[in-house]
């Protein structure tokens, strides 16, 4: 456990990516530094201890589950849901993480069985992947699914989707999630379980940590998708179209 200011820089660093980018916000070299306290690096740099120490922490938090009836809520209150939880969370991590492998695999790429070039290769399939799939629940299906709560609601009525049927995009996106279940498979697989090697440096825990945070998010994003979303609209659009 950190002890707030009676850690190093790589402590913090080491937590996550969250916390790299804080102290990159403050002008703290995490490579040169890691063995200085962080009070210390913050008095030399005459920084508020207390205003970094506060955005640490916060950025340090673990990623905390969601439990929800998402077997009653309304279908229009699961999509936003999943928007809010998981698709603005996957928007932000995506990009930022890409940026940080990009600089690791050139650097380091060949290093320890070509470990951070294999990753690499596996986590920019898996964002190309993800972005398109995000982008198609929210502009095709999710409205889809809103539309249909709505009428359940009002009773007017609706008529089908252009795509024939719900099942269709539906179908789609469960392929999708299994292709992403693979992904994160192969790379939990090329980290040894996202246990980092003796050498790594705090970037590379950073990088470690972030990417088995992502892995537990969208594991539960798509549990939520398939167990309880896609079952219950298909169900809705037979009630509502037969």
């Amino acid at each position: 456990m950190i002890q707030t200011a009676a850690a190093t820089v790589g402590d913090w660093t080491a937590r996550n990516f969250r916390c790299v980018v804080v102290v990159e916000k403050y002008g703290i070299d995490f490579h040169q530094e890691a063995d200085v306290l962080i009070d210390e690096a913050c008095r030399q740099r005459g920084l508020n201890l207390e205003a970094v120490l506060s955005e640490l922490q916060a950025a340090a938090a673990p990623r905390q589950a969601v439990s929800g009836d998402w077997a009653n809520i309304s279908l229009r209150e699961l999509t936003k849901h999943i928007n809010a939880r998981h698709h603005e969370y996957l928007k932000l991590e995506l990009p930022r993480l890409r940026q940080r492998l990009d600089r690791m695999a050139t650097r380091h790429g060949e290093r320890d069985g070509a470990l951070l070039s294999r990753l690499h290769a596996v986590y920019c399939g898996l964002q190309e992947e993800l972005e398109l799939h995000l982008h198609k629940e929210e502009m095709i299906l999710f409205p889809v699914i809103n539309r249909y709560d709505s009428a359940a609601e009002t009773g007017y009525p609706i008529g089908a989707p252009p795509f024939g049927t719900v099942r269709n995009p539906i179908q789609m996106m469960l392929r999708e999630h299994d292709g992403a279940t693979d992904a994160l498979k192969q790379m939990r697989a090329i980290t040894r379980d996202y246990v980092p090697a003796d050498y790594a440096c705090a970037n590379f825990r950073a990088v470690f940590a972030s990417l088995e945070e992502l892995e537990a998010d969208l594991l539960e994003h798509i549990r939520v998708e398939n167990e309880f979303l896609f079952p219950r609209a298909a169900e809705l659009e037979k009630a509502l179209l037969g």
